[in-house]
């Protein structure tokens, strides 16, 4: 008699991030997976046809997992520069993470697997320069300010979001320097 599991697709989500984490791409193939969550194989292809479909669903789970936190961070207490500063942290740790995670060469040697990942990727990059953008919206500091203006929220956002991710890869500018620099934009 089989038994019952209460949800197949977050334990097969689960016990496959744990393999990928602690063992590599190369371990994670579905009989590796159907026996961490001892299950039948035949389940595992029934939600995941492909390996390929079961890491584009990982990568889209840690996605969704960073902007349940950038959505507590925008309903937080705390001014505009608080709220940015605290993105950015978690950004840095994303990024720290997903360079660590996602972007091995085994995973990202697939022409199928960079088409994927760049799509996402810009949906994703998008929904973050949305939060930035009603973070502004809501924000005196933006809304006052001369440069809101002259440059759209949306615009300000991207600045944002670029300059974030640059300060993230290439560490020669500080965060309290990017902010000094927004004060002074935002006066």
């Amino acid at each position: 008699m089989s038994r019952i599991i209460d949800n197949p697709r977050e334990l097969i989500l689960s016990k496959s991030k744990e393999i990928l984490y602690n063992e590599g791409y190369s371990a994670l193939n579905m009989r590796n997976v159907a026996k961490a969550c001892q299950i039948a194989l035949g389940t595992i292809y029934n939600y995941f046809p492909t390996k390929k479909e079961l890491v584009m669903e990982m990568m889209i789970d840690y996605w969704k997992k960073y902007f349940l936190i950038l959505d507590s961070i925008k309903h937080s207490d705390g001014d505009l520069y608080y709220k940015l500063e605290k993105i950015f942290n978690e950004l840095s740790n994303f990024i720290k993470t997903f360079k660590e995670v996602w972007l091995k060469p085994e995973l990202c040697d697939t022409s199928e697997f960079i088409q994927s990942g760049l799509e996402k990727q810009y949906l994703y990059m998008s929904e973050l320069i949305r939060i930035i953008e009603n973070i502004l919206s809501s924000d005196t500091y933006y809304t006052n300010s001369e440069l809101n203006k002259r440059l759209s929220s949306n615009e300000i956002a991207s600045f944002i979001v670029v300059n974030f991710i640059s300060m993230i890869q290439m560490p020669f500018f500080k965060y309290e320097s990017f902010e000094k620099l927004l004060k002074a934009f935002l006066k």
